[in-house]
């Protein structure tokens, strides 16, 4: 996921959150035998901010038998592992968390054998549930996996689009061009042909060369797999020729803007749900701060705290449980597949009303 601006936005936050590696943060515990969930996010560093989000989201899907214990992995492999071994020795029955790749791969082993199941908020790396099987690693997801972007912005290219003139551009990136390829062979499949396909230098001041071939190309409609400083400095260009566009971009559309050159009204986003109002999770969750990895968060807790009790009420360790049952989460209802994969799917379309993005209705 691009959260560059937002883990620029974190420092500001990184002193109030500050916490140990190997620190556990219990809230008051319930009655001896209530169920035990840690917590494993970055709480100090640069990604205190998103880190802050699964803290609140947890905390605010805790059941009144259950404790949780918070440890920083601080977005490192040294941090993480010391926070696994710190889950390990305080006996946690589940792990919910976890925002960095670097950071999952040096406590899964740990926790797997401890036979500690982890599941994940924000690491979409499919290795990690692919080779689970392989690996006997404990672990399920409630983030997207890698593909999900690019799934989601061509079902609705394909609906949306089906029979107009649209391109596909990216910024030449590994990131901006796997996405756009990605999308082009799912559109394709669904018997869509792009008409144009193109790429473009980022962070340049200007971006007349591409828009006069977009121009000459015919298209009015256009995928554009980039930042949203680029984006927003192609759709000025655009407007000066005179050539209205209808552009839809990926989740970097939803970074904190730049002061430079503002987006124009209209343009769509395809991104995953990263606001959320307390009646989605009851009145536990109304002081809560509701953006981003929050909901994701509430729904793991929520999770791993069901699987515990059923599988303590019927005596089968918790992984047949998160691998048979589908679960009632604040978001709906949630099951893993094969792999240890999520039916959970927060992608939804978003236009920006000239301030911010906000949910297309129906989309």
């Amino acid at each position: 996921m691009n959260a560059r601006s937002r883990l620029l936005a974190a420092a500001v936050l990184a002193a109030s959150l500050s916490a140990a590696p190997d620190r556990v943060d219990a809230q008051e515990a319930p009655a001896v035998g209530g169920v035990r969930i840690g917590v494993a996010a970055p709480l100090s560093g640069s990604s205190a901010l998103l880190g802050a989000q699964v803290r609140t989201g947890a905390a605010a899907a805790v059941a009144p038998d259950a404790v949780t214990l918070e440890v920083d992995t601080e977005c490192a492999a040294d941090a993480a592992a010391r926070a696994a071994r710190t889950l390990v020795a305080e006996k946690v029955d589940a792990v919910v968390g976890f925002l960095c790749t670097e950071a999952l791969e040096a406590a899964l082993p740990i926790l797997s054998a401890a036979e500690i199941p982890v599941i994940v908020v924000g690491v979409r790396a499919n290795r990690f549930t692919d080779q689970r099987a392989k690996t006997k690693a404990l672990v399920w997801r409630v983030a997207p996996r890698a593909e999900a972007e690019a799934a989601a912005v061509a079902r609705d290219l394909a609906q949306r689009w089906r029979d107009v003139p649209f391109g596909l551009v990216d910024d030449g990136s590994i990131h901006g061009r796997g996405l756009s390829d990605a999308v082009r062979s799912q559109v394709e499949a669904a018997g869509l042909r792009p008409a144009t396909i193109d790429n473009y230098r980022p962070a340049e001041e200007k971006q007349f060369g591409l828009v006069r071939r977009i121009q000459a190309s015919g298209v009015t409609h256009l995928f554009i797999a980039g930042d949203r400083p680029d984006i927003a400095i192609i759709a000025r260009d655009a407007a000066s020729l005179d050539l209205g566009l209808d552009i839809i971009g990926g989740e970097t559309l939803l970074d904190e803007p730049t002061p430079d050159v503002s987006l124009p009204r209209g343009i769509h986003a395809l991104a995953p749900r990263n606001r959320f109002e307390p009646d989605d999770f009851g009145t536990t969750a109304a002081s809560a701060v509701r953006d981003g990895y929050f909901g994701l968060a509430h729904v793991a807790m929520e999770i791993a705290a069901a699987a515990v009790q059923k599988a303590r009420a019927e005596a089968r360790p918790v992984a047949d449980v998160l691998n048979g049952e589908t679960f009632a989460t604040a978001l709906g209802p949630v099951s893993f597949d094969d792999r240890g994969d999520s039916s959970l799917d927060l992608f939804q379309v978003f236009r920006f009303d000239g301030t911010d993005f906000v949910p297309l209705a129906g989309g």
